[in-house]
């Protein structure tokens, strides 16, 4: 099945002798795939020297909302179309439908027009990296019958196989060996059960030392082709590690963690006015002149990768270009914005070490105000 991948044009292209005018209808929904309603668009183009080009993306995009809680859920949707073409004056039968599924995605301008971008896996680096107490998961478009093993050093620990749906939640699937959606680490797993954690050292040393969610190696295999995904478990014992998820060139969401320094800052906006404190022939010199009228701050932070491998490249650039971000952020998630602009590749010939800072604002203000 074709994608369309909306942050990018989508083409539908006809021609043909005597070709007047066509009609595309197009049905745009969730559910069950071919369960599609009434008409969501139908757009009428006149033929110039026979041919007819229409462009849907932006239409479709309407339709996709990354709504991230915490929770990796499919955000697609079915894309549904027929053509009704007017030929040398007489109007056609409706041609039969065209099933595509929708993406938050894009190609690159190298990739040229209607980009695909057809794995199985929808991310673009073969080596992840993940803080070592924390669970791992691939975003997946299962087109056939898919095995996932998980393995630590060579012995399998999870597997599972993904078949088919036409189901629009499961277009994106998010595979992981987490055992309880939720639960990133022993501390999780202890509040799940209502119990409580001690604050005592050797509990600490203990928590420090077990790996919830050890796993070094994943094989996917589709029935045709065998990838291979390499992870790395870091431990960090002096920085507070932070996990981004963004969504990314394949419209998934994808987790990138950041486990060196953070800083937090806070910048403050206000609009002051200058009162009147005359009375009666005199004033108080307690009361300000300058008043402040309304005062709001925006806090941001800046956070540094720790050594990667040189194919998170691609992923790095992923992240500057995505338009929804989120942190995991003192146990909530909350949407931040990438203020970075400017990303300078590097590789391990010149730079040898490769390593990344980030800066990003919380996309709310500080002091509540929604009204």
């Amino acid at each position: 099945m074709s994608k369309i991948n909306v942050r990018s044009p989508y083409y539908i292209y006809i021609t043909e002798a005597n070709l007047d005018s066509a009609i595309l209808q197009l049905h745009i929904y969730t559910g069950t795939q071919g369960s599609r309603g009434d008409v969501d668009y139908s757009i009428n183009s006149t033929a110039v020297g026979n041919k007819i080009t229409f462009e849907i993306s932006e239409l479709v995009r309407d339709y996709i909302e990354n709504n991230f809680d915490g929770s990796y859920t499919s955000s697609s949707v079915w894309v549904d179309y027929r053509m009704i073409k007017t030929v040398n004056g007489s109007v056609n039968a409706p041609t039969s439908f065209v099933q595509l599924a929708g993406f938050d995605g894009y190609g690159y301008f190298s990739e040229g027009a209607n980009p695909q971008n057809t794995q199985t896996v929808l991310q673009s680096n073969k080596t992840i990296y993940k803080y070592s107490d924390a669970p791992l998961r691939l975003p997946a478009h299962i087109t056939t019958s898919t095995d996932f093993t998980f393995l630590q050093d060579g012995s399998s620990i999870y597997n599972t196989t993904l078949s088919t749906s036409t189901n629009s939640n499961d277009i994106i699937r998010y595979v992981s060996s987490e055992s309880v959606a939720g639960v990133d680490s022993w501390q999780d797993r202890v509040v799940l059960d209502s119990g409580t954690i001690e604050s005592l050292d050797c509990v600490k040393d203990f928590l420090e030392d077990v790996d919830l969610y050890g796993v070094d190696t994943i094989y996917v295999d589709n029935g045709t082709t065998v990838e291979v995904y390499k992870v790395e478990n870091i431990e960090e014992c002096l920085d507070t590690p932070y996990k981004l998820t963004f969504v990314n060139k394949f419209g998934a969401l994808q987790d990138i963690w950041f486990f060196k320094r953070s800083t937090l800052s806070m910048n403050t906006t206000q609009q002051t006015y200058k009162s009147n404190l005359v009375v009666d022939g005199s004033y108080s010199i307690n009361q300000h002149q300058k008043s402040v009228l309304t005062k709001q701050g925006n806090e941001s932070l800046t956070l540094n990768s720790g050594f990667y491998s040189e194919d998170n490249n691609e992923v790095f650039k992923q992240l500057f270009l995505s338009e929804q971000v989120w942190i995991d952020y003192d146990s909530e998630t909350l949407p931040v914005n990438i203020t970075s602009s400017n990303l300078v590749h590097k590789t391990r010939l010149k730079d040898k070490l490769i390593s990344y800072e980030v800066s990003l604002e919380f996309s709310n203000d500080t002091i509540n105000n929604i009204r």
